[in-house]
């Protein structure tokens, strides 16, 4: 009965429920919640109503694009969001980038200054080993403990308004309706992924980022929902390591065991344990966003072309009125 109603809901409303889809499930198995999304989307497929897989605004969508897109995240557990954010606000992410390796220049292992987590690039993508050359770096965590760039991009207008409007994510302040409209859900990762070039950048295992969230965090993804960002920083295409996602996979349960365990060996973006029959990488310019589901399976390639690739990601949770 319960997955019938939660069925009938996301067939009525086009919104995939991140609040029962954040909860983690055991192997082989596949929650309530989940059965009744699967169900959903089965349906989806015998009717009319169109899907919505981008848009070029950030608010102000009609009924009908508005629609179109939360039935497109309902069964894909992913949107993409065309200029999002401004060239402006991409060059100061740049320019507090470029300040955050220069003080990495002499790294060989990964390690934390001042509140930021500087991961180096290893041959092997594993985060222990050392890094390939001084300073070469994979991933900057919390850079908006030390950049006003990264700080601005974690509260930024449109990116909590698509987490809220079209992703479902709970934002207390706006559903009370205060008059300061200040946002309350939460950006709980704020992350910069690095793809050096011509082979240096290697790929990341799919994986899915509900198994990473710490445990205040995953609460409030079960009770109010979460969604996922990347900002692309720079072009970002399958020929220099794109950002992979795999759609519908949110909705078949956390493969925890599979995937969380293994996720800091060597990248391999070919196994089996999700299905790949709706891989999508898309062709993002600086600016643009995709906005994924917690539990959307995802990953990326070695970066062989002669470009680099930095994409930002933040990881939002919802607030309860």
């Amino acid at each position: 009965r319960m997955a019938a109603s939660v069925a009938a809901n996301v067939a009525r409303f086009g919104l995939s429920s991140t609040r029962a889809r954040c909860h983690r499930v055991g192997r082989g198995r596949i929650s309530r919640a989940a059965r009744g999304y699967a169900a959903a989307d089965e349906a989806s497929t015998h009717t009319d109503e169109a899907l919505l897989s981008e848009t070029s605004r950030a608010e102000g969508w009609d009924e009908l694009e508005l629609g179109a897109l939360r039935r497109h995240y309902a069964r894909e557990g992913w949107v993409v969001v065309r200029r999002l954010v401004t060239r402006d606000a991409v060059d100061a992410l740049h320019a507090a980038t470029d300040a955050l390796e220069a003080e990495a220049a002499a790294f060989t292992r990964s390690r934390r200054e001042r509140g930021v987590y500087f991961e180096v690039q290893s041959g092997s993508g594993r985060k222990g080993d050392p890094a390939v050359a001084p300073g070469v770096l994979r991933k900057i965590t919390s850079p908006s403990k030390r950049s006003k760039a990264f700080a601005s991009l974690t509260t930024h207008a449109n990116v909590r308004a698509v987490c809220a409007q079209l992703c479902g994510v709970s934002d207390g302040a706006r559903r009370r309706g205060t008059a300061d409209r200040s946002s309350s859900m939460r950006c709980v990762v704020d992350q910069v992924n690095l793809k050096h070039p011509a082979g240096a950048g290697t790929g990341f295992p799919w994986h899915q980022d509900v198994s990473f969230l710490k445990p205040d965090a995953r609460a409030a993804c079960e009770a109010h929902g979460g969604c996922n960002a990347v900002v692309a920083m720079d072009p970002s295409h399958e020929g220099n390591g794109g950002f992979v996602v795999l759609g519908g996979t949110h909705r078949l349960g956390e493969k925890f065991s599979q995937t969380r365990d293994a996720y800091d060996g060597a990248a391999d973006v070919s196994g089996n344990v999700f299905d790949l029959s709706r891989r999508f990488c898309p062709r993002l310019e600086p600016g643009d966003a995709i906005f994924f589901h917690p539990a959307l399976a995802h990953g990326s390639g070695t970066n062989h072309s002669p470009e680099r690739r930095r994409i930002a990601t933040l990881w939002f949770v919802g607030a309860g009125d």
